[in-house]
């Protein structure tokens, strides 16, 4: 904007100046082109001149200050700052009501068992609540421990089989084979063919192949649950599998095979591990 005041008054006193000159004799031009005549002092041709310079340079100073392009990216930029607006604040009833729900299953949990809540209340519950929330991974999970805390085991082994149907997920499938502790051996049997159904598609998970050695522990297929583990660990070397086939092995009265990880992890972590049936 000082600039364009600078051009302005330079302009104005140009044209004075050239005014006093020319105020004594401005002089005359005559044009001729075929049938059209143009006929001007050379006063006004130069004002003329000058007017139409100073009209064109005030023209290009406004279109650089304004510049079409930046407006342009700033329409894009708006544009944008106003979606990740709306997708915050859309995003935040969610979060909001995501950790009520918990909050809530939370407190379900925390009655004794005596006076949890009944399967039939429950299903209800969760139909009404968490319509929006079935594939939210800590939702699910807490609705899992509520299920296991009133004793429903065998409808916590659904759910996760139908998450993992709609989207695959590790923490689900290492839960998947601690919920095959209380229920019975025919179930425990399905739930160990439907995991060996998904190994079919997923043959290099090694989460999967720990879960199918800890599935092969409960159904008491212990060569089984040894080939699982160690294909786990020749994946992923992991401490709860070293664990897990370090304390197989020594019940099976092998801890010859890998004493460099048999000894040192299931001394580390033998206490803290899943009670599976051992031979």
């Amino acid at each position: 904007m000082v600039r364009l005041f600078l051009y302005t008054l330079l302009a104005i006193v140009t044209g004075l100046v050239v005014t006093l000159l020319l105020a004594s004799d401005p002089g005359y031009l005559l044009i001729s082109f075929r049938h059209y005549t143009f006929e001007t002092s050379l006063f006004a041709l130069f004002v003329a001149l000058l007017v139409l310079v100073l009209l064109l340079r005030l023209l290009f100073m406004i279109l650089d200050w304004i510049n079409p392009m930046h407006l342009l990216s700033f329409g894009r930029s708006w544009s944008l700052q106003r979606r990740l607006r709306k997708e915050a604040e859309a995003a935040a009833p969610a979060n909001l009501a995501e950790r009520q729900l918990i909050v809530e299953m939370q407190a379900l949990r925390s009655v004794p068992a005596a006076e949890a809540i009944k399967l039939t209340e429950l299903h209800k519950f969760w139909k009404k609540r968490a319509r929006n929330f079935v594939d939210d991974i800590d939702v699910v999970t807490e609705y899992l421990n509520v299920l296991e805390h009133i004793g429903a085991a065998a409808e916590a082994v659904s759910i996760v089989e139908g998450s993992l149907e709609r989207q695959w997920n590790d923490v689900l499938v290492r839960r998947y084979a601690l919920l095959s502790l209380p229920l019975d051996s025919s179930s425990a049997a399905k739930q160990l063919q439907r995991a060996e159904f998904w190994l079919v598609t997923r043959p290099q998970d090694a989460v999967l192949l720990l879960t199918l050695g800890r599935l092969s522990l409960r159904n008491q297929l212990w060569g089984k649950a040894r080939d699982y583990f160690e294909r786990s660990l020749t994946l992923a070397p992991d401490a709860e599998v070293f664990a897990e086939l370090a304390r197989l092995l020594q019940n099976l009265r092998e801890p010859e095979r890998n004493p460099h990880y048999l000894r040192p992890h299931t001394s580390t972590m033998g206490a803290g591990m899943p009670k599976f049936p051992q031979p």
